[in-house]
């Protein structure tokens, strides 16, 4: 028997776009990863794979998927127009189709640049009824779903630093609700993802940005169900998925 969470489980969001899984949930994808960028990029690939690759152009993936990453909700009518607001934001975009096999029908990856050399590649997966599933970021493999605040720690892999970060939460009584850890080889580099049951305060992201072997720090908001726009003119939507906050060492 399923369970659904909530009704949007069933009828998903409100959208622009024929599919939740094709429109809403390509959206949300789109804007997470931009979320993780910190930017709108420069350049970006997009490879899609199984009924994304078969089906974008008539559901709108593409165009999903765009608009994400351009900050715009599902929503917006603009989604229409995601193209020319690519080029409005000199943000050029290149779209693939692979016959690759993946484990999810619905399934994206996405390769970020700027011009300063700042880069990120990415997977996706939408699930159905505008929930997706983060399940690769940077090689290594995790599941983000961005219902929850969370942050993403990058580091050495060595003894102690999962310790020193847990208790850097637990400081500021911030409570764990997921963790996964992902490594590319024993005290190599990793990167370990903390889903909370609160925003992470800016204090405790300096905090764990001054651990040694820490290389960088992502702070992730909830992703809402239907966000609030924030409208600073007649032509720009910005979306309200939370603070994104980096700390760099």
């Amino acid at each position: 028997m399923s369970v659904y969470k909530s009704l949007f489980d069933i009828i998903g969001p409100v959208m622009v776009g024929p599919s939740s899984s094709h429109t809403a949930g390509a959206v949300r994808i789109g804007l997470v990863a931009r979320s993780i960028f910190g930017m709108t990029p420069e350049e970006v690939r997009i490879v899609l794979f199984g009924s994304f690759a078969h089906t974008y152009q008539g559901h709108g993936t593409d165009l999903a998927l765009i608009s994400g990453l351009l900050g715009l909700p599902t929503s917006s009518e603009k989604i229409r127009q995601a193209y020319d607001m690519a080029e409005e934001a000199n943000m050029k975009v290149t779209i693939e189709t692979s016959d690759e096999p993946t484990e999810h029908a619905n399934t994206v990856d996405l390769y970020l640049k700027s011009s300063g050399g700042h880069s990120l590649s990415l997977r996706g997966v939408s699930l159905g009824g505008g929930t997706i599933d983060i399940t690769r970021i940077d090689g290594f493999d995790i599941h983000l779903s961005g219902e929850n605040p969370a942050i993403l720690v990058f580091y050495k892999d060595q003894p102690g630093i999962i310790t020193q970060v847990t208790g850097v939460l637990s400081k500021a009584d911030i409570n764990i609700s997921n963790m996964e850890v992902s490594r590319t080889a024993k005290g190599e580099r990793a990167l370990m993802l903390l889903a909370t049951d609160g925003e992470i305060p800016p204090q405790a992201m300096e905090d764990i940005g001054r651990i040694s072997q820490i290389y960088q720090v992502i702070a992730l908001g909830a992703l809402n169900v239907e966000p609030d726009l924030i409208v600073d003119s007649e032509t720009k939507e910005e979306y309200s998925y939370g603070p994104q906050i980096t700390r760099d060492n």
